[in-house]
């Protein structure tokens, strides 16, 4: 019994240490590795679409050849209808000539004027000569129609030739129109990914630049490493982020305040739309919305203006909350911060499609689950919580509000 129950604690520790494992915070080392991978991967992104963008200049060539062949195609279907026509008036005259011809030897109602011709003649000679001519003239009639029905039927296998031709270049066009339209999609995510790629790249160099100038070591973890550098934030928070300082509470990230933008997708931004943005003046101080540490600070350079990441650890849950478009940014990376912590002003910093809509200064909020920037550093979208703040589940202390909600006291 007593080995049994070894051996399936054995089992239990061999099934959950990997586990465990898997989800083990990473070492700046491996984050540089991971750095490296990127940059392999942004490598390798811009060869294809270099490789892309030649497949795309071939197919546009070839797609001008062929329209330059269906021009052609389309000029010698008109050529040859107008070289159809004049044969087959020609073919009209020419009928009219043999039949004008032939009346004279038709037989008429007193008789056949090709027989008496015939028959006037004075000698054997003179009537072979006779019969010859009437057997020339009849053979001329029929070959000289034989003749034109041939070159009608010609022309007409010609221009349905010419018509087949055409349809098959259009088929060509259209094929490689396709492709085309393949291949630019596939240009549009290669350049979104690069896009990506180089902002993940750009962030992660920044933190382990941030990290190594604070005296990080590459064999230690981001926790490990603030642990042993402020000591003073060891205040509890559970397991490998003792270092935030814990809450229990969410409150509001403005004193007045009201909804005027939720999470979820803008049809009229043509993307989704990852936090809540709430009315405010320029210059109004914007705090936290809970107990945590600063984990990462972004200024500029992308819609988002002048941005503030913050780890909570909250009812033995972690979040971040990311504050967009400051004017001002009021704290540090690594700075404790708690529910009356300024963390900076308001604004409308940021530029892309945010200033092109000129929207007015106001402060943008999202909320998500783990630590952004340092948990992970991509797929943000996931781990989006679509609750705007006055929303969060604060232990059902506050109902749940919408677009539009008021507010005077966080």
């Amino acid at each position: 019994m007593k080995k049994n129950i070894t051996i399936l604690i054995i089992f239990l520790i061999a099934f959950i240490l990997p586990i465990t494992t898997l989800h083990a915070e990473k070492t700046i080392g491996q984050i540089e590795n991971e750095l490296n991978e990127k940059q392999k991967k942004l490598d390798e992104n811009k060869a294809k679409q270099a490789i892309t963008a030649e497949e795309i200049k071939q197919v546009q060539n070839n797609i001008s050849t062929i329209n330059s062949k269906i021009s052609k195609a389309e000029k010698d279907i008109i050529e040859k209808t107008k070289e159809s026509e004049e044969l087959e008036k020609k073919i009209v005259k020419k009928n009219e000539e043999i039949q004008n011809l032939m009346r004279y030897y038709q037989v008429s109602s007193s008789g056949s004027a090709m027989l008496e011709y015939i028959m006037g003649a004075e000698s054997l000679t003179d009537l072979i000569y006779r019969l010859s001519i009437t057997e020339q003239i009849s053979s001329y009639n029929k070959k000289t129609i034989k003749e034109m029905n041939d070159m009608i039927d010609q022309n007409n296998r010609v221009k349905e030739e010419l018509k087949q031709k055409k349809e098959e270049l259009k088929q060509l066009q259209n094929d490689l129109n396709t492709e085309l339209s393949k291949l630019n999609n596939q240009a549009a995510t290669l350049n979104s990914d690069e896009k990506s790629l180089s902002q993940e790249i750009s962030d992660m160099k920044k933190i382990i630049d941030n990290l190594k100038a604070k005296g990080c070591k590459s064999s230690e973890t981001q926790s490990k490493c603030y642990s042993r550098l402020y000591p003073k934030k060891n205040t509890g928070g559970g397991g490998n982020v003792s270092y935030i300082s814990p809450g229990t509470d969410w409150y509001r990230p403005l004193v007045s305040s009201y909804i005027t933008s939720l999470p979820g997708y803008r049809s009229s931004f043509g993307r989704y739309h990852f936090g809540t943005d709430y009315s405010a003046a320029a210059g109004t101080p914007a705090y936290a919305v809970a107990n945590g540490t600063v984990g990462f600070i972004k200024r500029g350079g992308d819609s988002c203006g002048n941005q503030v990441f913050v780890w909570h650890y909250v009812n033995g849950k972690k979040y971040t909350t990311w504050y967009c478009h400051l004017s001002k940014i009021s704290v540090s990376e690594g700075q404790d911060v708690y529910k009356d912590t300024v963390i900076g002003l308001v604004g409308n910093t940021g530029k892309e499609y945010y200033t092109s809509y000129r929207m007015p200064p106001h402060l943008h909020v999202a909320f998500s689950t783990g630590y952004y920037y340092k948990d992970y550093y991509t797929g943000y979208k996931s781990h989006v919580v679509e609750y705007p703040i006055g929303t969060y589940p604060m232990n059902g202390s506050r109902p749940g509000v919408g677009s539009g909600y008021r507010w005077n006291n966080r």
